[in-house]
């Protein structure tokens, strides 16, 4: 088991991609705690989460709220204890052309995708370096590999994205030698409700699976493998990556 008893946090983590990741992580042996607003689906995934003989917990939570997560963060510590992983998950999409975006869509995207990165890590870092000195732990951003292309979810989801890249790049140089590993994910066509938002009919998703090499979609389970073996001892020696994750689409 990858993660036998590591604290694993996500954020967004009650449906979709967040979801996929924290039931691979508890599949591998974590104790997983999941943030999110959906409390519905949040309290289905806690229990498809402890159903794999680990402990969990699911918190409702604002990402753009440092109060909110500053709570959920004392919770989680005091319930599960010190955060060992990390993962930056929670975000939305609207796909508008630059016209169509207006300023308060601008900045709700901004404020959840990038603010929302950043807050989160404000709140666990204390948390994740309270360890032992030759303990590793580990900060992935889910991110999008519009970053890389420019298409996807609109202008500002691609600016979300895109910055968060270099808040990844700038954590990984500073707390690198604190002995925490920073990463980040890009996925591309992964089922997942942002996906159907965007891409609501199946011809419109045909039409893309078409153009991707492997003649498939992505899975959140394929997201949630490789997140798990970034948090696993295995994976030590790669920090400061960005890992497009897109069926070979992009630059085939």
């Amino acid at each position: 088991m990858l993660l036998k008893d590591k604290v694993c946090v996500i954020t967004g983590g009650a449906n979709g991609i967040g979801k996929g990741i924290a039931l691979c992580m508890a599949k591998e042996g974590a104790n997983v705690a999941i943030l999110d607003l959906n409390d519905t689906e949040g309290e289905k995934t806690l229990n498809e989460i402890k159903s794999h003989n680990v402990k969990g917990l699911y918190i409702n939570s604002d990402v753009t709220n440092p109060e909110s997560l500053a709570e959920a963060q004392k919770k989680i510590s005091s319930e599960l204890g010190n955060t060992d992983v990390l993962v930056v998950n929670a975000g939305i999409s609207f796909k508008h052309s630059f016209k169509e975006v207006s300023d308060e869509e601008w900045k709700k995207v901004i404020d959840i995708n990038l603010s929302g990165s950043f807050y989160t890590i404000k709140a666990f870092i204390d948390s994740m370096l309270d360890k032992k000195e030759n303990d590793r732990k580990s900060i992935i951003f889910i991110s999008s590999g519009s970053a890389f292309t420019g298409g996807g979810g609109g202008v500002h989801y691609t600016a979300s994205k895109s910055g968060q890249h270099g808040l990844m790049r700038a954590l990984a140089k500073e707390y690198g030698k604190a002995g925490i590993n920073v990463n980040a994910i890009a996925p591309r066509v992964i089922a997942s409700h942002i996906l159907d938002q965007l891409y609501p009919d199946e011809k419109s998703k045909q039409e893309l699976i078409e153009q991707i090499p492997i003649r498939r979609i992505g899975y959140p389970e394929d997201i949630g493998n490789l997140a798990c073996f970034l948090a696993s001892e295995k994976s030590t020696y790669i920090h400061g990556q960005i890992i497009l994750m897109d069926g070979g689409r992009t630059y085939q």
